[in-house]
């Protein structure tokens, strides 16, 4: 690969991250804060000279960016996601079909459920109104007792005064969207969730989730006057293997990002939203989950990355790639394996694209560089090795923002297309 296919042409955070998301159409109903923004979304579709009568595809597309944006851009869209909440939020967010008449309707008869029930029930008598505590570990680390009382009852207000599936989806939704960290236990870090104590913070659960129902219903009535043709559809799958994908139409142009190679886990990001909303019903599906994932280190991952050596899977993966792994490796096994299931995975995602319906397909990756025990992780370029290896034309590496996390690291979109 030539040094010359690495362009540096900087982006403003403000346009290029989840914070470009937050004022804007829809995006703002769910907040992943390790997201890129719908600005850096329609930046890719221009670059990738994607047609209105092509397919756009988000093999990685965490709460829907992607599908939400190349849907309101006119663009057909599928994506892919392996973690169920993070599918549903991107199937909810992404269903502006429904009867905003019925839905104010339904409105009135939560609010009046929810001032109803929180007169006679308390956290000590939750159980006995068929009321449970999600079995998250610790759940009153995650939430107070008041809180969890309010949230409780709210969710169950909106189970049982919707009229539809796709009604109780949006209203649940909304609640997801001021879940984290507005009435948690938590704040937001560069890539984590953070503990915090909020013993004397003035929490109050149905103003909050009024005030964010009433952004959604106008982003709703705004979407409807569009008159938008545009079709798209979230997949729960591996993208790695693809279980469950079926009837696609040809895919043309793939905009996604990969996780990043930092040791990071957005499964932890969710977890309460994947228990709350009955997603997982036992401890170890957080750690479970996070095993199958590109990136994946929490749990049981960790465990498995500890024993023994983990191969390069492909020759493309044989050159610097594995240089640096084995430097790596002679500080740290665990992570030198992280790193190589990392690249291998990542290149086997680009690898069982070839199994899908396609035409002239071009893609852009939005990847991050790393340093892992000293060692710099130019995934960017690593990641346009593994396209050339594997039959692609990489056309540019465009390096578009310093990372926060340490000197010299960048985010790049990685662009390619198949030969």
């Amino acid at each position: 690969m030539s040094k010359n296919i690495i362009c540096y042409d900087h982006i403003p955070v403000q346009q290029s991250t989840f914070k470009a998301g937050l004022a804007a159409h829809v995006h703002r109903w769910f907040r992943l804060t390790p997201s890129f923004g719908p600005d850096l979304v329609r930046e890719m579709i221009e670059k990738l000279d994607c047609q209105k009568n092509e397919v756009i595809l988000d093999p990685f597309s965490g709460a829907g960016t992607t599908l939400i944006e190349a849907t309101l851009e006119g663009y057909d869209c599928y994506g892919f996601e392996i973690n169920p909440f993070l599918q549903w939020v991107g199937k909810a967010s992404s269903n502006w079909r429904l009867d905003i008449n019925q839905l104010d309707k339904e409105r009135t008869d939560i609010v009046l459920q929810f001032n109803e029930q929180i007169k006679h029930i308390s956290f000590e008598t939750l159980e006995e109104n068929n009321l449970f505590v999600p079995p998250i570990h610790n759940p009153l680390r995650w939430w107070r007792k008041d809180v969890i009382t309010e949230l409780l009852i709210l969710k169950r207000a909106i189970m049982e005064c919707c009229s539809s599936e796709e009604n109780r989806d949006f209203y649940l939704l909304c609640l997801a969207g001021v879940l984290v960290p507005d009435l948690t236990n938590v704040t937001l870090g560069k890539l984590q969730l953070h503990f915090i104590d909020r013993d004397d913070h003035d929490i109050n659960v149905l103003p909050t989730f009024l005030k964010h129902l009433d952004s959604m219903m106008d982003d709703l009535s705004t979407i409807s006057s569009l008159g938008l043709k545009s079709e798209s559809k979230m997949f729960h799958t591996n993208s790695v293997t693809l279980e469950g994908v079926y009837n696609t139409k040809p895919v043309s142009c793939v905009i996604t990002s990969p996780p990043y190679p930092n040791r990071y886990s957005y499964v932890w990001n969710t977890r309460p939203h994947l228990y709350f909303l009955d997603f997982f019903t036992t401890p170890k599906e957080a750690s479970a989950l996070d095993k199958e994932t590109i990136g994946g280190t929490w749990g049981t991952a960790t465990s498995m990355l500890g024993k023994g050596t983990i191969e390069p899977a492909h020759e493309c993966l044989t050159g610097d790639a594995w240089k640096v792994i084995e430097d790596i490796r002679t500080d740290d096994n665990l992570m030198a394996n992280y790193v190589m299931k990392y690249f291998n995975l990542l290149a086997e995602q680009i690898k069982v694209m070839d199994t899908l319906p396609q035409r002239d397909l071009r893609c852009a990756y939005v990847v991050g560089n790393s340093r892992i025990k000293g060692r710099y992780i130019e995934t960017d370029v690593i990641l346009g090795n593994i396209f050339e290896g594997l039959g692609y034309k990489l056309n540019s590496i465009n390096r578009f923002r310093k990372r926060n996390s340490g000197k010299d690291l960048f985010e790049s979109i990685v662009y390619a297309e198949k030969q």
